[in-house]
């Protein structure tokens, strides 16, 4: 497995700092309306969408919000000789969330997943080195559930996404939650097609206003058997999966 290289870094920080410079040109907006938040997660498995892509891997990301735009970038690094399908990724986005009165939110997004194994930064022919996807999501604000239904299109490999997810928090101690979450879904593309649903919980707590960790378990159920690709690749389909993610937060 290739390592994640720091030109690699250097190039997805590169177009993150393209894209935050094309929303402040678009969005002009005073100190109030800016806000940034980092992290790092560290996983047992990197699922997605009902999929295993790798083993243990390492997920840092920056995320800076100009008024309604978002833009950010998401790192996924594998860990171990497992994570062999896609244990180096690399995600930029950019999303606006349209104003509207009443209950509902509306979110727009376009997404560019990089895998740096495959090729050159912006190489798609194939969806070896990378797709580029658009989404829209509609949310349902102080709705029992929080339910939100997210539809998605990947232009590079012709998928289409369809993702409906509720949850619940609950507040306990000082600074302290449990978050509960249901997601189900389907995916529709050229030569492949799956169901796939998610059921997760975490326990939260923060240090400050500012900084919080959490804790949480999840389990996955794939309608094709193809929810872990490695074992695929040994002759092993997989079905379910129980997996785990750490990690903190800060935000200013």
């Amino acid at each position: 497995m290739e390592s994640f290289t720091m030109s690699n870094r250097r190039h997805a920080l590169l177009g993150a700092s393209f894209i935050l410079a094309a929303l402040s040109a678009a969005a002009p907006a005073s100190a109030q309306d800016v806000s940034v938040s980092t992290g790092v997660d560290l996983v047992s498995d990197y699922v997605f969408r009902g999929v295993s892509l790798a083993d243990t891997a390492v997920q840092p990301y920056a995320e800076v919000s100009i008024g309604n735009f978002t833009a950010g970038a998401w790192v996924s690094t594998g860990l171990g000789n497992t994570s062999i399908v896609a244990g180096d990724e690399i995600d930029l986005y950019a999303g606006y969330s349209v104003p509207l009165d009443g209950p509902l939110s509306l979110d727009l997004g376009v997404t560019y997943y990089h895998y740096p194994q495959g090729g050159s930064l912006f190489e798609t022919e194939d969806g070896a080195a990378g797709t580029y996807e658009v989404s829209a999501a509609v949310g349902f604000n102080d709705v029992a559930l929080a339910p939100s239904v997210a539809a998605y299109y990947d232009l590079t490999l012709e998928a289409f996404t369809l993702e409906g997810a509720i949850g619940h928090s609950v507040g306990f101690g000082e600074k302290k939650g449990l978050d509960l979450g249901l997601t189900v879904g389907l995916v529709d593309g050229d030569g492949f097609s799956y169901e796939w649903g998610q059921a997760s919980a975490s326990v939260s707590h923060g240090f400050s206003d500012d900084v919080s960790v959490y804790a949480g378990v999840n389990y996955t159920l794939n309608s094709e058997d193809t929810l872990n690709f490695s074992r695929i690749l040994n002759g092993e389909p997989q079905g379910d999966l129980f997996w785990a993610g750490m990690g903190i937060s800060a935000g200013f």
